[in-house]
């Protein structure tokens, strides 16, 4: 059994939740948000009654001991959750971005080695059905080598209030889905006009 710990239980946590339940010798064994109420109110949507749940993450990763942990916090909160799980000697599964900034993304990053623990960003467009046929598609060479790729993308009110202050949030937060799509299909990039 892998014990895991989810810390961030805003709109994303839903997603991440369902994928969980549905993974066989997976338990969340606690829930950690800055707003307790909310916590509580996904432990409860979820049945995870056995949950520790709580505001502070070392405590919860203290009390539970898990072997992972779901970071699905803002960006800039990132880090510390990152530091946090490798001081307890976790490994990290997070939502993209992997950080708000390149020196925490290279912070964590080392932290991660130091700690000898696995640490993986979420790019959940390449696991689409769809995307792994064009792949399979492309690679079966019926219509030759693409050389260019064309993209759009919208951004919806629904999408949250943190990206209205991040910097350079259609990148990190919302096109980097698409990029990686594209890099997942034809490949590496070999440059950008």
């Amino acid at each position: 059994m892998m014990n895991v710990v989810l810390v961030g239980c805003g709109a994303m946590s839903k997603q991440w939740l369902d994928a969980a339940s549905q993974i066989d010798g997976l338990a969340i064994v606690g829930l950690v948000d800055l707003d307790a109420d909310r916590a509580k109110a996904r432990a409860r949507e979820y049945e995870l009654a056995g949950a520790i749940v709580g505001t502070n993450l070392d405590a919860v990763l203290d009390q539970t001991k898990p072997d992972a942990v779901f970071d699905v916090v803002v960006p800039a909160a990132r880090r510390e959750v990152a530091l946090s799980a490798f001081a307890h000697h976790c490994h990290l599964l997070t939502e993209k971005p992997l950080a708000d900034s390149p020196d925490n993304a290279r912070a964590i990053v080392a932290a991660a080695r130091r700690a000898g623990r696995v640490h993986a960003v979420v790019q959940n467009r390449r696991y689409v059905a769809n995307v792994r046929r064009i792949r399979r598609f492309l690679e079966s060479g019926a219509i030759g080598v693409p050389t260019s790729i064309h993209a759009d993308f919208f951004v919806a009110p629904h999408f949250g209030g943190f990206r209205e202050e991040m910097a350079h949030v259609l990148l990190l937060d919302m096109a980097i889905h698409t990029f990686d799509a594209a890099r997942y299909m034809v490949g590496g990039v070999e440059g950008v006009d």
